[in-house]
């Protein structure tokens, strides 16, 4: 109980001397507020239990002091201390989700045990939550995570082609993970045990970037007093990323597409062809097919690379991808920061929800960092979140366009929509604001785990 913290909020009245030195001698951490304290429960630092103590007046109230207080946690037990003997309160209480309720004066032993048990178990809540976050199911691949219909099909393109060795051309904005793809083909292939090189194209000058392809002789230029084994060399048996294919210099383009249809290359300053094995894997996030048309890349190139396409989509357009994703990057950095983060607040999973991301899963992930390092609590809040996002949630969401075109018909005409498809939306809904979490799911829709699970199985979702 040492290192435990107890948040304590009384009605205004002089908190109880008896009940103050019961807790003093747990040895835990006092936070003492009061009921009418603006503000509060907020700043209060870590907190592992709360004791809230009433007098006559806030009998009727307890429910809306108890919730007020687990806006700290969800999760957060909460010990009812009240100044009267009243039934309808200690009912009122318990069915607000209070852990325990006890009135004045205080027994010493049974507070002493409420607060070890109310404690204990929330200790033990968070390293279950803590738990499922590591073991629990992710659906992706390697690092690509998604369970969207777009990237259950690149997972699917992404399996298929690693067992060739056909060129692959992966598209797609900036920050939607091309990178990841393409290690993901490698790992895949019979050749996941060899090298595994990327070239950014866009990053090195055309002089270099050729040199840093094919090698250079001792003696090419000067300054160049050792040989330079090349990328397409040290890949050998591997595979070549090159990313920003696009970015290329056009002469350069030449060379490249030399050395595709022959698999070999003259190192610069040499005369002896040398004949590699190298898989390609190109990327770009421009319209390659546009710059095709206006001349900035050679369309024999093009169609070379283009053996396989994959276009990653961008967040914006599989959005159901975006609590997974969300999820997956709080548990990484509050790992990696040792906080206890456990899961995002529903507020600030829509906030997340409504964003554009033009920044893609980049943005995504930096986001969440930045909360984990800024902020300490155990649930993302829409108040931990910048400005930016907290207005784009106050902007009204729009239903699906058939459930708006069933609300706004008229009674003695108009088109009527299935019953089972307004439940089958609700349902979707409702597990992707739970993260996949039945039992929660299934508390927030009023009804039984097992009747949510025959749902599930019937419209056949995930």
């Amino acid at each position: 109980m040492e290192k435990s913290s107890i948040l304590v909020v009384h009605d205004g009245k002089e908190l109880p001397r008896a009940l103050e030195k019961e807790l003093k001698v747990m040895g835990a951490r006092l936070v003492v507020t009061q009921t009418r304290r603006d503000g509060w429960p907020f700043d209060t630092g870590s907190i592992d239990c709360g004791v809230l103590v009433l007098n006559a007046d806030d009998a009727s109230g307890s429910p809306m002091l108890i919730e007020r207080m687990r806006r700290i946690d969800d999760n957060l037990p909460v010990i009812v201390v009240a100044r009267s003997r009243s039934l309808e309160s200690a009912i009122s209480s318990m069915k607000a989700g209070a852990y325990d309720y006890l009135t004045l004066p205080v027994d010493g032993e049974k507070l002493m045990h409420a607060v070890r048990n109310a404690v204990r178990l929330y200790s033990l809540t968070k390293r279950v939550y803590l738990l499922e976050s590591q073991m629990g199911w992710r659906s992706g691949l390697d690092d690509i995570i998604g369970q969207s219909t777009a990237m259950q099909e690149i997972f699917s393109m992404i399996t298929m082609v690693a067992k060739s060795n056909a060129t692959v051309l992966i598209t797609g904005g900036s920050g939607t993970g091309k990178e990841l793809v393409a290690r993901a083909i490698h790992n895949h292939s019979a050749r996941s045990r060899r090298t595994f090189l990327d070239i950014n194209c866009g990053a090195i000058p055309r002089e270099l970037l050729e040199n840093e392809l094919f090698g250079h002789e001792r003696g090419a230029y000067t300054g160049a007093d050792k040989r330079y084994t090349g990328s397409c060399e040290r890949a050998d048996g591997g595979t070549l990323f090159l990313d920003e294919i696009s970015e290329m210099d056009p002469l350069l383009q030449v060379k490249l597409l030399r050395f595709l249809q022959e698999r070999s290359f003259v190192r610069v300053g040499g005369n002896d062809p040398i004949k590699v094995d190298v898989r390609i894997v190109a990327a770009t996030n421009r319209d390659i097919g546009k710059d095709v048309e206006e001349g900035r890349f050679r369309e024999d190139l093009y169609y070379r690379l283009n053996v396989v396409p994959i276009h990653i989509p961008p967040l914006r357009e599989r959005t159901e991808d975006i609590p997974l994703l969300a999820k997956h990057f709080l548990d990484k950095y509050s790992s990696k920061n040792e906080k206890i983060f456990l899961d995002f607040a529903p507020q600030a999973m829509d906030a997340l929800m409504a964003y554009d991301w033009p920044g893609n899963v980049r943005e995504l992930e930096n986001s969440v960092e930045r909360v984990v390092v800024l902020h300490n609590d155990s649930r993302v809040k829409l108040l931990h979140l910048p400005p930016a996002f907290q207005q784009q949630a106050c902007r009204p969401r729009s239903a699906p366009a058939v459930l708006q075109e069933a609300s706004m018909a008229p009674l003695d005409g108009g088109r009527i929509v299935p019953l089972e498809l307004v439940e089958k939306y609700a349902i979707e809904s409702a597990l992707k604001r739970c993260l996949g979490n039945v039992a929660e799911a299934a508390r927030k829709l009023k009804i039984g785990q097992a009747t949510l699970y025959r749902k599930i199985k019937q419209y056949g979702l995930r």
